[in-house]
């Protein structure tokens, strides 16, 4: 595919279809991954207005946070409540809202007070705000602290406009990250109700392994944790076959509607990796995001967003086109990938 042949992509539903195009002069951030001073710096200069981390728990927990501590043989959190300090501290020198995550999608009640001495850590190292993953550490948090921003992570999984209204009316909660499973015209409902509630919304951007890839509990790394479908491999008989084109119900890449994100008033994109094993190639994609962004707060048309792309980094050619646009691995697009997720 070629940048002339970027118009081409698959169409959208014809539901969504009616939610496509438009303009806004809204400033959209994008919140990326940091677990250390080194990616935060690339994060940066990619054009992050935002960053998320983590940090190991106090009290011997496998985690606090939405994620194993360690992925694919990749820490996914920071390793010192020091460089958490540190890199909060430089997250704000450097103009960067820096967002603690404690949100785990259960936390057993006997852990209410480990978990709370957890999130105390983020909001003394300065972080902007607390994410969580549960009803429950929302109502911990917010009684023990009520001044703290919250924000409802992904795992808590905001579905409903409903739920939404509810967390924001008795928790305060100013900011939800819709789960990936979320369409154009589901999201514009929510970017509706959080213009009267003034809640922001942000929504999760080249998310891997389909719609529901957050919530997967299919291991593919020894021990406890979170497993990833893409990575998922069985078989019968001695047999070692690849399952992550069965398991996989989605695609990732929403790069060409960025700007109906924007259009429809999505306040943050936000981009994984905080277990990446290559931080620069993390960087850039976040750095793709940001051409798309800009772009759409120009009004350019994002066929000559991608022509520029085109013309200036390998990695469009070299893995975005063959992994992404070959594949029609497009999260708003109606794909037979797409069509799969039940």
């Amino acid at each position: 595919m070629t940048a002339t042949d970027f118009a081409l992509a698959p169409p959208h539903t014809a539901v969504e279809a009616g939610f496509v195009g438009g303009a806004s002069s809204a400033v959209v951030g994008l919140n990326a991954p940091v677990r250390s001073l080194q990616m935060l710096d690339l994060q940066a200069a990619a054009g992050a207005s935002e960053v998320y981390l983590a940090l190991p728990p106090v009290g011997g927990a496998l985690s606090f946070d939405g994620l194993p501590s360690a992925r694919d043989g990749e820490p996914t959190q920071v390793t010192t409540r020091r460089t958490l300090t540190a890199l909060v501290t430089e997250a704000h020198h450097r103009g960067l809202r820096a967002h603690f995550c404690a949100d785990a999608p259960a936390v057993a009640p006997s852990r209410r007070d480990d978990w709370l001495a957890h999130a105390r850590i983020g909001i003394e190292a300065g972080a902007d705000t607390v994410v969580v993953g549960s009803l429950a550490t929302l109502a911990w948090l917010t009684d023990a602290h009520p001044g703290v921003d919250v924000v409802a992570g992904g795992q808590l999984g905001v579905s409903t406009t409903s739920f939404a209204r509810h967390i924001a009316a008795t928790y305060g909660v100013r900011r939800i990250v819709l789960p990936h499973e979320i369409t154009l015209d589901e999201i514009a409902r929510f970017t509706a109700l959080g213009t009267q509630l003034g809640v922001e919304i942000e929504v999760p951007v080249q998310t891997g392994s389909g719609l529901g890839c957050r919530g997967c509990r299919l291991a593919d790394q020894p021990g406890a944790g979170l497993g990833c479908r893409a990575g998922y491999r069985g078989g019968v008989a001695g047999e070692d076959v690849d399952l992550g084109g069965f398991l996989d119900g989605a695609g990732d890449c929403a790069l060409c509607d960025v700007p109906t994100l924007a259009a429809l008033g999505v306040r943050a994109l936000q981009v994984p990796g905080r277990e990446s094993p290559n931080l620069r190639q993390n960087a850039k994609i976040t750095q793709m995001y940001r051409r798309a962004v800009d772009g759409a707060a120009a009004a350019r048309p994002m066929v000559d967003v991608v022509a520029d792309i085109d013309r200036v980094e390998l990695m469009w050619q070299m893995a975005w086109v063959p992994r992404l646009c070959e594949r029609a691995r497009c999260r708003f697009r109606d794909t037979p990938a797409r069509r799969a997720y039940v």
